[in-house]
């Protein structure tokens, strides 16, 4: 499947032990990069999350908080929020209150999305976490030409949705965060055009 995108958006799903993760992977993306990340984790409803500032320390990219409906622009890193759930729609990111079940699919949920809008230039990259939220969301990404990255579970704090990718999945490539990073800017970016002399 194809689409008239101009740039790769890549959401990012993490869960227990994924700050240590996004960190490692932000600190490896150049700025000036015509690529879009939507940072996808695991959540308490009731308590501010102030992971947009945890990763402004250390990421190039400027960060921001989701709090409404936005259009997604490329060179720019959106973080969920407490309470909330993503979705894409027509190339913006959509808020929704969180439902009330008590199992949190906040990352399928995204992924699904993100797969139907940006079909082969979407990104599904799995981080650490425990559970197999993201499976099915990364089923849906590949089935539409997408890429898969998962973090290697042996560098991983909870290899429980990493494992459950690679399982069940055909990721495109299982590494380090920072590798993970590398990997991801030499796939997405367009090769210079030599110059003929």
């Amino acid at each position: 499947m194809n689409t008239n995108k101009t740039h790769f958006t890549v959401g990012i799903g993490a869960s227990a032990g994924g700050l240590e993760s996004l960190v490692e992977f932000f600190q490896h993306i150049p700025a000036k990069l015509n690529i879009a990340f939507i940072v996808v984790t695991h959540l308490h409803r009731d308590h501010k999350s102030i992971l947009d500032k945890l990763l402004k320390t250390d990421a190039k990219l400027p960060v921001s908080r989701v709090e409404k409906d936005i259009k997604i622009e490329p060179g720019n890193i959106y973080v969920l929020i407490e309470n909330s759930q993503l979705q894409i729609e027509d190339s913006g990111l959509k808020v929704k209150t969180r439902d009330k079940k008590i199992l949190n699919f906040s990352i399928d949920i995204f992924f699904e999305s993100l797969a139907a809008d940006f079909a082969d230039k979407a990104v599904g990259i799995i981080l650490s976490g425990g559970g197999n939220d993201g499976l099915e969301g990364a089923q849906a990404i590949s089935k539409a030409g997408g890429l898969i990255l998962v973090q290697d579970p042996l560098s991983a704090k909870a290899d429980g949705m990493p494992n459950s990718i690679i399982g069940h999945d055909h990721p495109s490539a299982v590494l380090r965060p920072g590798e993970l990073a590398e990997k991801l800017v030499e796939w997405c970016q367009p090769a210079p055009i030599e110059k003929r002399p």
